[in-house]
This record gives C-alpha cells, structure tokens and sequence, in this order.
C-alpha cells in the first residue's frame, strides 16, 4: 500500500472553508425563510470559523462588530423583507454587512422581477441602492442559476 502526502497553502485551505461558510450562510437563510430551527447549524458554523482563524495565516480580529448606521439600516430593510430580526447574530458577529447585502439584493432582485421591470433597470436601481457594480449584481443572481 502506498501512503501520498497531500499538501494544500494555507490560502487554499481559507478559500475552501470561505466556500463552505459561504453555503452554510445560504443554508441558513433557508432554514430562517422557512421558520426553522437554525440554533445547530449557527453553532457548526461558529466551530467551523473558529478552525478557519486556527489554520489562518494573519489573525482575524474576533469580538463585537459595531453597529453602524449602515449595518442598523441594513438590518431593517432584512426585518421588512424576510420578518427576521437579525441585530443580535450581527452584535455577536456571525453575519455582516457584505452578507445582509447579498441577501437583500437577491431579494428584491426577484421582487422586482416579478413587477415586469427590465432587468437592466432592475440591477442599476439595485447598484445604486446597495453600492455593488452592476457585474457584481449579476455574479449575485446569475451564480444561483436565476435567469434574466
């Protein structure tokens, strides 16, 4: 029997667990949407950042994430949207501005959609809204295999 040692950098291995806290998020989103108990899976994915800071090369900076005006405002339009109120999972860190925004942005995307609004219209209110590029906007709803 042959033994091969496989190596990975250390970037690979944060790209690779970046990937997978990014499903986990998705998954989470799901569970909320659909009222669901998420209190397992925000645990699994708080070990999960917790190897990631373990194996990462430069250190990431852990506790409270301040609550800006932006991430107050952000945290508002996602109660409206999804019914959610997610102050505390941001006062503790699990989520932040980057990821609210994705959320929104696809939801409204899908909303406005479905108002008959030409797509071009839609993703320049919604990159002027946000503060994304245009292209960014549509790596966001092309990625998850909408079509528009």
């Amino acid at each position: 029997m042959r033994i091969y040692a496989i190596e990975q950098s250390n970037a690979e291995v944060k790209k690779a667990y970046g990937m997978l806290l990014d499903k986990i998020n998705e998954h989470i989103k799901l569970l909320a949407e659909n009222s669901k108990p998420i209190t397992s899976i925000v645990g699994l994915k708080r070990g999960l950042l917790r190897l990631k800071i373990g194996i990462s090369e430069e250190p990431i900076k852990r506790g409270k994430i301040k609550m800006t005006e932006k991430l107050e405002m952000l945290s508002s339009d996602f109660m409206d949207k999804y019914q959610i109120d997610i102050k505390q999972i941001i006062d503790v860190g699990l989520v932040g501005e980057k990821e609210i925004i994705k959320a929104l942005v696809k939801k409204e995307y899908d909303e406005m959609a479905k108002q008959d609004k030409k797509y071009k219209d839609i993703k320049a209110e919604l990159s002027k809204k946000y503060g994304l590029s245009v292209s960014s906007i549509e790596k966001l709803i092309y990625r998850n295999g909408q079509k528009g």
